[in-house]
């Protein structure tokens, strides 16, 4: 049997590690977030759901055809449920497509991220010297890359959209797990600011991550070059 009829392979022990990791312990269905370990005593009831089923003819299964049976082992393609959970997206899979779970699993990410992978500042300068290297990464892709009005360049857009996904997107992440954690750093203006640049952060990764390309979208805020910048 080819690995293209994807066949069963079991998870290993460090993409099951990597999962519990992730989840913190709780339901990644945003909407139930179950303490799995709080329902028995010294044993956890979490389950290791398939987001594109292990083997082919599972729920879902059409959607990805052409993955392959370790494609479908690794953890980027789970997502750790209540028994109840899992049970429901498998039941009516039509309602639980894999873009609503892989929302789930990147909401659950970021939420652990946010709790736990984040610095607080005890000063205006400190979280102005860590935003400041963020920012300045991605201006310096968007000054070499960024769009031009007048220039079609598939070379350059190309370079645009890889900069985008593996520079600017995960330093925007960064940024505002940053801002949230720090907001008692923020005069109200930044607030505001940083607000905005939430709205900018998410249209761009609906454009890049998601393929959302509805015309309008919110443009990055000239103030957050000199966000937490105090002028003497």
């Amino acid at each position: 049997m080819t690995e293209k009829s994807a066949k069963r392979i079991a998870l290993s022990q460090p993409a099951k590690d990597w999962l519990w990791s992730e989840s913190g312990g709780h339901c990644q269905n945003p909407d139930c977030r179950a303490d799995l370990y709080g329902f028995a005593e010294q044993k956890h009831i979490g389950e290791l759901a398939h987001i594109i089923p292990a083997s082919m003819g599972g729920p879902r299964s059409a959607e990805e055809p052409e993955l392959t049976g370790r494609e479908r082992a690794r953890p980027e393609n789970v997502v750790v449920l209540c028994p109840t959970c899992h049970t429901v997206i498998d039941k009516v899979p039509e309602e639980y497509p894999a873009d609503v779970l892989r929302g789930w699993k990147r909401r659950s990410q970021k939420a652990r991220a946010l709790a736990h992978g984040t610095p607080m500042f005890s000063s205006r300068l400190e979280a102005r010297k860590f935003v400041e290297e963020l920012l300045g990464a991605n201006r310096a892709v968007f000054d070499l890359y960024g769009p031009l009005d007048d220039v079609f360049d598939d070379t350059r857009a190309e370079q645009w959209r890889r900069h985008v996904e593996n520079t600017i997107i995960p330093n925007n992440q960064t940024l505002l797990r940053v801002l949230q954690v720090n907001r008692e750093l923020l005069s109200r203006s930044e607030k505001a600011t940083a607000q905005i640049f939430a709205v900018h952060a998410q249209e761009l990764e609906e454009r890049h991550l998601e393929g959302n390309w509805t015309p309008g979208s919110t443009r990055f805020p000239n103030a957050m070059e000199s966000i937490l910048e105090d002028k003497g």
